[in-house]
């Protein structure tokens, strides 16, 4: 017995290769964030504004204020690095891990006044992350942020992680990016905020 390909079933084979394409890299992402508690515990964490030192991540989680009013303003941003400032000012945008589909969102990065201020936003349907404040400090791997991140709708409906404060963001390795270093603010979970240059 011969059998032919019909139409119908072609489509059915494309539908299930497109669908199965689409499945394994969010089961690959799930099981990279499953795994990511026990990886960021593992790190170390480093302050900007002080000798290298071996802590654990709970330690160094700067105060945070309950709103942008309570901050200090920053006078001027303390550039330690002028290529690292360089590459904040002309960053290639900025993520969170949740918002899988989403494209890399924006960041505005200007110095107005000698104070480097940062502006911006990932979103799709999957949730929103804002970020918005100014730069405090920047060294060759890291700078200090003073300001408000917010996360709407991510991993879940309903989520709302707003944080105002100083945070470190940090770049290890070869990673063409800096990372939050505070992850773990709301419900316990990791948030992965990525700044890309």
């Amino acid at each position: 017995m011969t059998m032919h390909k019909t139409p119908a079933r072609d489509n059915s084979c494309a539908t299930r290769k497109s669908r199965l394409s689409r499945i394994i890299p969010l089961a690959f992402g799930l099981a990279l964030v499953s795994s990511s508690p026990m990886i960021a515990a593992q790190g170390d964490s480093v302050r900007a504004h002080s000798p290298v030192q071996q802590n654990n991540a709970a330690n160094t989680a700067p105060a945070q204020q309950p709103g942008a009013a309570g901050l200090a303003p920053v006078s001027k941003t303390e550039i330690r690095n002028q290529a690292a400032y360089e590459r904040l000012l002309n960053n290639s945008g900025v993520t969170l891990q949740w918002l899988w589909s989403a494209q890399r969102g924006k960041l505005n990065a200007a110095d107005e006044n000698d104070v480097v201020r940062i502006d911006g936003t990932q979103a799709n349907f999957e949730g929103t992350l804002k970020i918005k404040g100014e730069v405090v400090s920047i060294d060759a791997d890291r700078f200090t942020f003073r300001g408000t991140i917010m996360i709407l709708d991510a991993p879940d409906k309903g989520r709302r992680c707003e944080r105002t404060g100083d945070y470190e963001f940090r770049a290890t390795g070869k990673r063409k990016y800096w990372r939050l270093q505070q992850m773990e603010a709301c419900g316990g979970l990791t948030d992965y905020v990525d700044i890309y240059y």
